[in-house]
């Protein structure tokens, strides 16, 4: 698999429609089934913007990720049959390391539904141990890092008000 890209999506989005076995008996999107709806649009997502497929790339070199830490902050229900506009990027990289950030917003973006960052950890799958990143994978990994002022500094919490202030803005309606 040939690692390069000419010009990476460095925000890409996707919709999705909120299934009803991934409800709650209200009718909300169930908070286990979140990650799902992540995982699912960054995978189509870097496949259709990237050509990189994570379960092909898995079976050809025999390492992937796995998730090692997550962090949610649901801000408002979301609902069977609602149309969800999933916004993800790449937000650091170390060299056993990826950390992701996904945005659910209403399917207009105009209302920040919920945030949710993941750290995952590059391993060997045979050995089931963590590995480092080989030089192609850092630099292929590294042209899609996500950077804008603020985006370090300070807590989880501290990102989610600013996500809130840019989607108020109207920042993620503009696509």
């Amino acid at each position: 698999m040939e690692l390069t890209i000419d010009k990476p999506v460095l925000s890409p989005y996707s919709f999705a429609r909120i299934r009803f076995q991934d409800c709650d008996p209200f009718g909300h999107l169930n908070n286990a089934r979140y990650m799902d709806y992540f995982l699912e649009a960054r995978s189509e997502q870097l496949r259709e913007t990237a050509n990189f497929d994570f379960y092909d790339y898995g079976s050809s070199s025999g390492k992937s990720w796995v998730v090692s830490k997550v962090e949610t902050q649901y801000l408002e229900p979301v609902k069977q049959n609602d149309v969800v506009k999933i916004v993800t990027r790449l937000i650091k990289l170390t060299p056993a390391t990826i950390h992701n950030e996904y945005l659910l917003l209403d399917k207009d973006g105009n209302r920040l539904k919920a945030v949710l960052r993941a750290q995952f950890s590059f391993i060997d799958l045979q050995k089931g141990r963590p590995v480092r990143h080989d030089q192609e994978m850092m630099s292929f990994l590294g042209s899609f890092i996500f950077d804008e002022p603020g985006l370090e500094e300070g807590s989880f919490e501290d990102r989610v008000k600013q996500l809130r202030k840019q989607v108020s803005e109207g920042k993620y309606s503009q696509d």
